[in-house]
């Protein structure tokens, strides 16, 4: 039986509704008497940072108080000393023959790394993930018409529009909810998306939280749409419009509009997703038993709290001791006025000279400046950022040992957390970028980004034995053997077929090769291995390869991958001849070689593909039933 669509819809628009209302206070419990309410815990340490006092006088005498800016001076030296850069962001090959490939898409890579400022959106993401102990991604690919190719698009979720269990693992595996804020014209030209026309929006939305009270200023003018956008689990019928599938559950994504707003409550979009969500998470400091990290600012929350009071009480004290504070008699007609122009004129006129007297007022002691290093000290070891580490200049009575500890542990710390970066940046490249350029690798864009036609030609070669593995493992599967020369003339005829095929020809079959699981890795320096150290380690053993005995190492191998380790064309700094091809009985890494078989097999006829025994390869001609070889490209 079909459901409607308006029952459909108002459905779904209760589903999102009631997902977003429970975890919108996101109470992460520590035991059964303590938990923590995260969106309220985000709110206070973002407060911190920005200096500011819901009440910003003190009651007491009337004055501004002072916010000492600690949290935001600790966040600074965090985000300073945990910086990664661009070129921090490396690619090597996993195997010899990838190297070619690999240099390909280290090109594509650093050409839409720069194109998303990839620098400023990383330093932004790691102060952002200090404050909030969580940094989020989301990135989508967007068809850019002038240049005729997919571009990434990335851009920071806020924490407080982000609706999760704060008992969550990670995005991939549990459900949430974004909050997006749109323009009217951004909604209606939505590909894919209905229920767009006409739609208005509302006036005064905050932009960053949705409990946040109507605002004003020149966005109040502007009228915005309230989008929801859900991923997670929810009844098929809400997908199929089948009443029967009420019981089944599909993972998917839906997209409503005016879900708690006073504009008309629409559902855009319904749909079944598979593979990996848009969005990757990176914390500050992973802690059991919540999803959200543990950043610098909830480190120091009550530290800054009694740094405010220490300073503050210290400051008042001081003026008073210099301002002076009287005490009066009663009914002498000395006024409040009177005592503030005392600093300007000097004198009151009094009747008796015991009609008014100072206080005896001692200006703060020296265990108020002590309270302040204290915190200071706690902080320090807190957060890890010592003076040493931040560049401030120590006291001259600190010994240079307690300087060296200091700067060894500090950077150990800071080591952490850029190696936590580090493996966020290859899990977000590996799951999310690197899938969406890889379908930017024509003929043409190749030309562009390396100027070197040869390594079309790597790749062609790259993506035609791929296919001549998968075929050759299928048959030796079957208990099948293929002729020799018909593997090289299969060959032969795929390589001039993929030529032939035109620009596009890259962007169906390279989603048959998955470059990041077989033949390309992302590294950032010095988090999963040490770049300087493996080159140099490469070069010495190609220095005493040649005094070992019955060591048999080709150099050509060894050079060819420490000038892929540091990120450069092998094809820019050799002969375009390949090198192992020039070495008298080496192979060329691109060139399929079969073993020799007792002089049954042609030499250089075919090659043995992973997961065909020689056994297999040496009954060619002894085989009965040989079947055609016809790879499809």
């Amino acid at each position: 039986m079909k459901m409607e669509t308006k029952a459909r819809d108002a459905k779904a628009l209760d589903k999102i509704k009631t997902f977003v209302s429970e975890n919108d206070l996101s109470i992460a419990f520590v035991t059964d008497r303590v938990a923590f309410k995260m969106r309220d815990l985000i709110r206070q340490v973002r407060k911190n940072y920005w200096g500011v006092f819901d009440d910003p006088t003190d009651p007491m005498t009337g004055r501004e108080k002072i916010w000492v800016p600690l949290t935001e001076s600790m966040v600074e030296a965090t985000v300073k000393n945990t910086d990664i850069d661009t070129k921090d962001i490396n690619l090597r090959a996993k195997k010899p023959e990838a190297i070619g490939l690999t240099s390909i898409l280290r090109a594509e890579v650093r050409n839409q790394l720069d194109y998303i400022d990839f620098g400023e959106l990383l330093d932004n993401h790691n102060r952002s993930k200090a404050i909030n102990g969580t940094g989020i991604w989301k990135t989508i690919k967007d068809w850019d018409e002038k240049e005729k190719k997919w571009r990434p698009c990335v851009y920071e979720v806020d924490r407080l529009n982000l609706y999760i269990s704060a008992m969550a693992g990670n995005m991939q595996e549990d459900d949430f909810a974004e909050r997006v804020i749109m323009t009217p014209e951004q909604v209606m030209n939505m590909d894919g998306w209905e229920n767009t026309k006409n739609i208005t929006g509302t006036l005064n939305l905050h932009p960053n939280d949705k409990d946040l009270g109507p605002f004003s200023g020149e966005q109040a003018s502007s009228r915005r749409v309230e989008i929801f956008e859900y991923w997670g689990w929810f009844s098929k019928d809400l997908l199929t419009l089948e009443t029967e599938d009420k019981d089944e559950q599909v993972f998917g994504h839906m997209v409503a509009s005016g879900v708690f707003s006073n504009e008309q409550k629409r559902i855009h979009l319904v749909e079944a997703v598979k593979g990996w969500k848009p969005y990757e998470e990176d914390w500050f400091i992973k802690v059991p038993g919540r999803w959200d990290g543990r950043g610098v600012g909830e480190k120091l929350i009550m530290l800054q709290l009694w740094m405010n009071v220490v300073v503050n009480i210290r400051i008042n004290r001081n003026n008073i001791a210099q301002l002076g504070l009287f005490k009066v008699k009663k009914g002498r007609g000395i006024t409040a006025q009177m005592l503030k122009r005392l600093g300007s004129n000097g004198a009151i006129l009094v009747e008796d000279i015991d009609d008014i007297q100072q206080f005896v007022m001692q200006e703060a002691g020296p265990s108020s400046y002590n309270d302040e290093n204290v915190i200071k000290a706690w902080s320090e070891r807190t957060t890890q950022a010592f003076e040493v580490a931040t560049g401030e200049a120590l006291p001259s009575s600190t010994p240079a040992t307690n300087a060296v500890i200091q700067n060894t542990n500090a950077q150990s710390a800071f080591t952490l957390l850029k190696e936590s970066t580090g493996l966020f940046i290859q899990r977000w490249m590996k799951r999310h970028f690197i899938p969406i350029i890889q379908k930017n690798l024509t003929p043409k864009n190749i030309v562009r980004l390396t100027g070197d036609p040869e390594e079309l030609r790597e790749l062609d070669e790259r993506i035609v034995n791929e296919i001549l593995y998968e075929e050759l493992d299928r048959l030796n599967k079957e208990g099948k053997v293929v002729d020799p020369m018909q593997v090289q003339s299969e060959r032969d005829r795929a390589m001039a077929k993929l030529s032939s095929m035109g620009k596009d020809r890259y962007v169906e079959l390279l989603n048959k090769v998955d470059l990041t699981e077989y033949d390309v890795q992302v590294f950032v320096t010095n988090e999963e291995i040490d770049k300087a150290v493996i080159i140099k380690n490469l070069l010495d053993i190609l220095k005493i390869a040649p005094a070992v005995p019955g060591l048999d190492i080709d150099p050509a191998t060894i050079v060819t991958q420490a000038i892929d380790m540091m990120g450069l064309s092998t094809y820019q700094l050799r002969r375009r001849q390949n090198i192992a091809s020039s070495i008298p009985g080496q192979p060329s890494p691109t060139e399929p070689v079969m073993p020799q078989g007792q002089g049954q097999i042609p030499p250089g006829a075919g090659m043995t593909p992973p997961g065909m025994a020689a056994s297999n390869a040496q009954k060619i001609y002894q085989g009965a039933n040989v079947p055609t070889l016809r790879t499809q490209v």
